[in-house]
């Protein structure tokens, strides 16, 4: 009896312990480019986004998102867009950062084996800023391959394909429903949350819908094929679900429904933060938002 009350008290220490990124230990190590995104274009809401291409390799990215606090209250003489950073001790948090041992089993092993549930809003950022440091309030983290692997190859879950065959989500809703005409398309975030089906005959990956030209540079945009499985919290297995990526810059766009789409509870009045009509909406015409160093 005392051994497992013993395993009980250490398991909540051991599922919640706060893991930290270093933003200027990354910069040491790899490149990262850090774009920001306007969240009105696409969700009508007043906030940014700040994204990070973290380069591990020529050809993978360890992608961070520091997500907007959708309950901040906005005070007077406080920016509208309220603040995704918070002011943090240093002396609290220096021995919780990532070991370049640890990252580096991290990195390999999502290169070997990347899947929709290692995509987290576990860990959080930490940057310096004037002698101060800030952590994110909400932190998106995942992983991506790129490549050019050309037809009848198939990338695997998390690739950028760039060289792949392209197919809208509206071309995807069509052929889902010829097929599977018993089922609802499990993109439809208007059927509420799904059952998972495990007995599934296709795959959840990226794919790549369209090709543009933005001031010069070749842009490809990738659109995340994946249901709405969880009942309780946020869908992050979904990630940025639909994303553009400009070869050497990075990932410069996308969009976060499954953040948008579930607000934390605050009161049992205020629980969607979009309506699920206009996250439809965005999903079936492709909606993202373009980061602001482009416009």
């Amino acid at each position: 009896m005392k051994k497992i009350l013993s395993i009980l008290l250490f398991i909540p220490y051991f599922v919640y312990s706060q893991e930290y990124f270093l933003l200027d230990s990354l910069k040491t190590r790899f490149r990262v480019n850090e774009y920001m995104l306007d969240t009105q274009e696409i969700y009508n809401i007043k906030k940014n986004i700040n994204v990070y291409n973290v380069f591990v390799s020529k050809n993978s990215i360890l992608l961070i998102s520091v997500l907007p606090d959708l309950n901040e209250k906005i005070l007077p003489g406080m920016d509208e867009r309220g603040q995704n950073w918070e002011l943090i001790d240093y002396e609290k948090i220096k021995n919780k950062f990532f070991s370049k041992r640890k990252l580096q089993n991290m990195l390999q092993d999502w290169l070997i084996n990347n899947s929709p549930d290692k995509k987290t809003i576990q860990y959080k950022l930490v940057k310096k800023q004037n002698e101060n440091y800030y952590v994110s309030k909400m932190c998106l983290t995942e992983f991506f391959s790129i490549s050019d692997l050309k037809f009848p190859l198939v990338s695997s879950y998390g690739t950028i394909n760039i060289a792949e065959q392209k197919v809208t989500i509206q071309e995807m809703a069509e052929n889902f429903k010829q097929q599977f005409p018993e089922k609802n398309f499990i993109m439809d975030v208007r059927n509420g949350i799904l059952n998972k089906q495990l007995d599934a005959l296709y795959s959840f990956r990226n794919y790549l819908s369209k090709e543009y030209t933005i001031k010069g540079n070749k842009a490809y945009q990738f659109w995340t094929f994946d249901g709405w499985w969880t009942h309780d919290g946020y869908n992050e297995h979904r990630g940025i679900d639909r994303f553009l990526y400009i070869p050497d810059k990075g990932i410069v766009g996308g969009s976060y429904d499954f953040y948008f789409m579930l607000k934390p509870k605050t009161s049992s009045n205020d629980y969607f933060t979009v309506s699920t009509s206009k996250l439809w909406d965005n999903i079936m015409n492709e909606k993202i938002m373009v980061a602001k160093e482009l416009n």
